[in-house]
């Protein structure tokens, strides 16, 4: 009993207190919403999605619609996992575990495809602050995974470990995840801006629509932040060893 209760005051501490269940609503929302307009911006603007194509451009396509639903979409859910159902905590370990692994993956078939973008039609790679900030951001997205897998899933640290790594582990994941979301908007102002150069209308739909975009990816960004920090709802075992 005294063991429930300590931990159940480390669970507050960590909580704002306020509920998380209506900010994981925000975030399913501003999710979809996210995920609907990079594809109405690459299809219904930009013409479409291509692996291979004559037109290159539509390789490059792919790009931020992975992006945006792996690291950005799933990297979010899988870090309000904790937080959105009151379900047992292996439960919501496997949930956390596999959503990272699909934006892990998803965020590097995403990398990838603007490497071919750009080889395929001789632009250099890396020369700009957002390809810098991505190839960090899928690094450390990385090692993150890993070290979650290791220590926490298998073959699984030591308790003191675990629960040493937790607070640190969960603090690093927040900040890659924001870094994840300001390189994706920082992403969306270099292509507007190449567009914009090439002639776009600086204040037309399609220009409106990416800086739209932009915002509710922030938008999301925010409401995952706030979701982390806000208390979990009951689990339905709440003590149990971490």
């Amino acid at each position: 009993m005294e063991r429930d209760t300590r931990k159940q005051k480390r669970e507050k501490k960590m909580g704002l207190g306020v509920p998380a269940l209506p900010l994981t609503l925000g975030v399913h929302v501003l999710g979809v919403v996210a995920i609907i307009l990079v594809l109405v911006w690459t299809i219904n603007f930009r013409g479409g999605l291509a692996w291979d194509s004559p037109n290159k451009a539509l390789i490059f396509n792919i790009h931020p619609v992975l992006i945006i639903i792996g690291l950005i979409v799933h990297g979010g859910e899988a870090i309000i996992s904790y937080k959105a159902f009151p379900l047992k905590k292996e439960v919501k370990k496997l949930i956390h575990l596999v959503l990272h692994a699909i934006a892990l993956i998803l965020g590097i078939i995403g990398i990838y495809t603007a490497f071919k973008y750009h080889n395929e039609s001789g632009i250099a790679n890396l020369y700009s602050l957002h390809s810098w900030l991505g190839i960090g951001v899928i690094v450390l997205y990385g090692i993150q995974w890993i070290y979650g897998f290791v220590i926490f899933f298998f073959p699984g640290g030591t308790p003191d470990i675990r629960r040493y790594s937790l607070p640190w582990h969960a603090l690093f994941g927040l900040f890659v995840f924001v870094l994840a979301v300001g390189t994706a908007s920082l992403g969306f102002l270099e292509k507007l801006t190449f567009l914009e150069n090439s002639g776009l209308a600086k204040y037309g739909s399609e220009a409106l629509l990416v800086n739209f975009t932009a915002i509710i990816t922030i938008l999301f960004g925010a409401f995952v932040v706030l979701t982390a920090l806000a208390d979990a709802p009951a689990a339905v075992d709440d003590y149990e060893a971490i």
